[in-house]
């Protein structure tokens, strides 16, 4: 191969290099886009979602959030069995899967059982034979109906019906429901007031709260649901309704993730939700009402070993957080280096270290060199060259690079140049003197 072949071989070579290390730190310097399930549109959890990713985004962090939108709960916990996102929001009374973990629970909202007055249903089991009107995304309470079925033994004809005080007000009238059924959301209380004062209006009949006084039982049978209160005034109106706290059960809706996402990634998205709480509360309040996941072995969704991590506070700060560079950085930055040395060793910009060999060849040119010098300078350069010479070879000897029986020539080598510069550096100074 001629000298232009190699040069033009190794050029290639180190453009080849230089590209790779360039589209590896474009690759690693990517944020890592996470998809979130999330639905239905325009709820608090989507608002959650939209508002976290935008405080993500504006930090410049590693990590995004790109929400998926569904038809609510059922099909994000869906979406994250089938293993089509990386995260879901959705209530955890929906079905578990060992495919999932717990990274934070996102709020807790009370199950409302409404009815007039007159028909005088105040608990569940007088709903045998009678019609139960449900609001809410598709198949979101399917599970919780079933629950309170089994533990009342009462069967009620189950008709779902849309959000609206209009839709609401004609099922009651027309004789097609006798008590409505839904999770109010905790944060909308204001919209939720609206509606139950429209509908109260309309209807021109008092409606009276159904409690769920056996929640505690219910919550021991089915540990995804909590016995809890309907706060009074949550619907609002003058008096408040409730007047006062309302026993019932309490449905929680998480923040999930694959199992198989990393433990430094999720570690990363937990801390920045918990650090940031404050500045996502300020678009959507239900920021407010976010909490750790339980860490308990016998929690019902288990927590994912990466939020543990945050919530036992054994996080390792800089690792945790630059983990990919600390560990990919050194070994891309590395082999970038190494590809470009021998790219421009072959292209004869650079040497190899000498060696025990070539190091003796050159002892006839460094021994002329010595005799020819005119100058001390001259001497202190020669002087200079070898020491770099030897420091280069003693450290491949320790490195294990050049075999220790090779070092006695060299040995001997430098000794003998070491009295020729003395010898000519005496000369030198005679000659000066005379």
């Amino acid at each position: 191969m001629s000298n232009l072949q190699r040069r033009i071989v190794a050029l290639i070579a180190l453009v080849l290099a230089l590209g790779l290390g360039a589209a590896a730190w474009r690759f690693l310097s990517q944020p890592k886009i996470l998809a979130v399930a999330v639905g239905p549109a325009n709820s608090d959890d989507s608002d959650f979602i939209a508002a976290w990713s935008r405080v993500l985004a504006a930090d410049g962090g590693h990590l995004r959030l790109k929400a998926v939108p569904t038809s609510g709960p059922a099909e994000s916990l869906e979406k994250l069995k089938k293993g089509e996102v990386a995260l879901a929001v959705a209530r955890i009374d929906l079905g578990a899967s060992e495919k999932m973990r717990a990274v934070a629970v996102l709020h807790s909202d009370p199950v409302v059982i409404v009815a007039p007055e007159k028909a005088k249903i105040d608990t569940f089991a007088r709903l045998k034979g009678k019609s139960l009107g449900v609001i809410g995304p598709p198949h979101a309470n399917d599970v919780l109906i079933d629950t309170l079925r089994r533990h009342y033994r009462a069967d009620p004809n189950v008709v779902a019906l849309p959000p609206t005080p209009a839709e609401i007000v004609a099922a009651f009238r027309e004789g097609k429901v006798d008590a409505l059924l839904f999770v109010a959301p905790t944060t909308r209380s204001a919209t939720v007031a609206d509606n139950w004062s429209t509908t109260r209006r309309a209807m021109g009949k008092a409606l009276a709260i159904t409690p769920i006084d056996e929640g505690d039982a219910i919550a021991e049978a089915s540990p995804v649901y909590e016995s809890g209160e309907i706060p009074a005034g949550l619907f609002g109106a003058s008096p408040p309704t409730p007047a006062e706290e309302v026993a019932t059960l309490r449905t929680s809706t998480y923040l999930l993730a694959d199992r198989g996402l990393s433990d430094r990634t999720i570690g990363q998205l937990t801390r920045n939700l918990f650090e940031n709480r404050q500045r996502i509360a300020a678009d959507t309040a239900v920021a407010n009402l976010v909490k750790a996941a339980s860490v308990d072995k016998d929690a019902v969704i288990p927590v994912h070993p990466g939020a543990q991590v945050y919530y036992d506070g054994e996080e390792t700060g800089l690792v945790e957080q630059y983990g990919d560079w600390l560990y990919y950085g050194p070994l891309l930055l590395g082999g970038i280096a190494s590809a470009v040395m021998a790219s421009l060793r072959f292209l004869g910009f650079t040497r190899h270290d000498e060696t025990s060999e070539s190091l003796l060849a050159k002892v006839p040119e460094v021994i002329a060199l010595i005799k020819s010098a005119q100058t001390t300078q001259e001497l202190d350069e020669i002087r200079a060259r070898i020491d770099l010479a030897v420091e280069r070879f003693t450290h491949d000897v320790v490195e294990g690079s050049v075999e220790e029986q090779k070092t006695a020539p060299i040995a001997l080598a430098v000794d003998y140049l070491g009295r020729m510069i003395s010898e000519r550096r005496a000369e030198l100074a005679r000659a000066a003197k005379a």
